[in-house]
């Protein structure tokens, strides 16, 4: 299907094309927020480990400048040397990129959310296309994108100009300085320009987070046409699923009709509820409800237990309580065991002297 015009997708996207356009891999996407944070989370993470990494690396040269050859140099004994100072290397190194890594993957979830998408990662050779790569590559997007970054490029430039000709005189003074006191004014200088540019930056990430998302919801827009054809989707399939509930509902009511003339007996409200109640030690541990039914089907459950000799009791409150925390064919709970067991105890007894069909005491 060809792709609408823009000047006819007026309406906001629903939820369904938004789930449907994110299962495809279609989310918001920007270059600058990660940029920004992941520069933020490096500088962060030097500022706090700089001492100890200082500390290392002069280790590390002072060792390597006095290393001794009295011990003999064999290759296991090299490659040892080599192992552990790996070892100490990864270590140094493990807070930077857990940093770098956990940025990375906030920046994607800040900016486009959590999305789960097999499709986005399938290959497609269609889209293998030197012809459209070069078209990609003069596009107008592609201008845009060059505007963007020599501007990006002339803002950086400027922070940095604008800082260190700010502290030339500092610079000169370093010609009289010793080792420590140059590393440190280098170590202040990039550390001062760093968070500069990455306030620089931030600033544009969030230009760019607010575009991006707008931009997103833009390209998702639907027509007017397009929204009526989904609603009326939805409502037909709204309307099936109600039927099949309905049928369901239906099918249950039957078998439990159908399990009424097998009921000990049938506690009604006395014309609200019924609740017919089987206890077959064989079959469960307690007393189990096997239908129950209110108003119409509390009359239809009482009709069918009339025909088939069932005992009917009238016990308000609990009828009341069986119908509410009790399901067809679940037994009852152990709160309203002695009360059920007290009315078949009853009936069993009765069932001794008179006819079934004589119990009835919702009359």
């Amino acid at each position: 299907m060809a792709e609408k015009p823009a000047s006819e997708r007026t309406e906001d996207a629903t939820p369904h094309r938004i789930r449907k356009a994110r299962s495809e891999g279609q989310i918001a996407q920007s270059q600058e927020v990660p940029s920004a944070m992941i520069l933020g989370a490096l500088i962060i993470v030097l500022t706090i480990t700089a001492g100890q990494t200082y500390q290392w690396f002069a280790s590390q040269m002072r060792d390597g400048l006095l290393f001794s050859l009295n011990a003999s140099l064999s290759t296991q004994a090299f490659g040892d040397v080599l192992f552990a100072r790996g070892v100490q290397c990864f270590a140094v190194l493990v807070p930077i990129l857990a940093a770098l890594t956990v940025a990375s993957i906030a920046s994607s979830l800040v900016v486009g959310g959590w999305a789960y998408s097999p499709k986005a990662v399938r290959m497609d050779l269609s889209r293998i296309s030197l012809i459209k790569g070069l078209k990609n590559l003069i596009s107008r997007r592609s201008l845009v994108k060059l505007l963007i970054s020599m501007a990006k490029l002339s803002v950086f430039i400027g922070i940095a100009w604008h800082y260190i000709a700010g502290r030339m005189d500092m610079l000169l003074g370093l010609h009289w300085s010793g080792a420590a006191g140059v590393l440190g004014a280098a170590a202040e200088l990039i550390f001062g320009l760093s968070v500069r540019i990455i306030i620089a930056l931030t600033a544009i990430a969030s230009v760019d987070f607010l575009y991006q998302r707008w931009n997103y919801k833009k390209q998702l827009r639907m027509t007017r046409q397009e929204v009526k054809e989904e609603n009326k989707e939805h409502q037909v399939s709204s309307e099936t699923r109600g039927r099949i509930r309905s049928l369901q509902f239906a099918m249950a009511q039957r078998r439990a009709m159908q399990d009424v003339p097998t009921a000990d007996v049938v506690i009604v409200n006395p014309t609200h509820y019924a609740v017919a109640i089987k206890y077959d030690a064989a079959e469960a541990p307690a007393p189990m409800v096997v239908a129950k039914g209110a108003d119409f089907m509390c009359e239809k459950i009482k009709e069918i237990a009339r025909e088939n000799g069932v005992p009917i009791i009238e016990k308000p409150e609990l009828a009341r309580s069986l119908y509410a925390a009790v399901e067809p064919g679940d037994v009852i709970p152990e709160a309203l065991f002695v009360a059920v067991a007290e009315i078949l105890a009853t009936i069993y007894k009765l069932k001794k002297n008179s006819p079934p069909t004589s119990l009835d005491t919702s009359k």
